[in-house]
């Protein structure tokens, strides 16, 4: 009788362990969360880096301003001779 009664009681703390409330599958659940969110938490931070010094160059001068002129808008000083190269694409009825 005393078997059976312990036998119950092991077999309830067991399932509460296993898949009930703050069972050991939630915790690892919620490790694998941390995990992810710890994750993008570091590249948030690394992007809001970035963005700082990006800012900071664009107040401290126009070094900045100049590069990103010249790269995304393709401005040229004065004086400069600005080169083009041009690849000859293939004909599609020569082929």
């Amino acid at each position: 009788m005393i078997a059976a009664i312990a036998l119950v009681l092991i077999a309830g703390l067991q399932y509460k362990l296993w898949f009930g409330e703050g069972s050991v599958q939630e915790v690892w659940q919620l490790r694998g969360q941390i995990d992810e969110k710890r994750l993008e938490t570091q590249r948030l931070v690394e992007r809001n880096r970035a963005l700082y010094a990006e800012v900071n160059d664009l107040k401290s001068g126009l070094d900045a301003v100049e590069e990103i002129a010249r790269t995304e808008l393709g401005m040229v000083r004065e004086g400069e001779v600005f080169f083009q190269l041009l690849q000859d694409e293939p004909d599609a009825a020569s082929e």
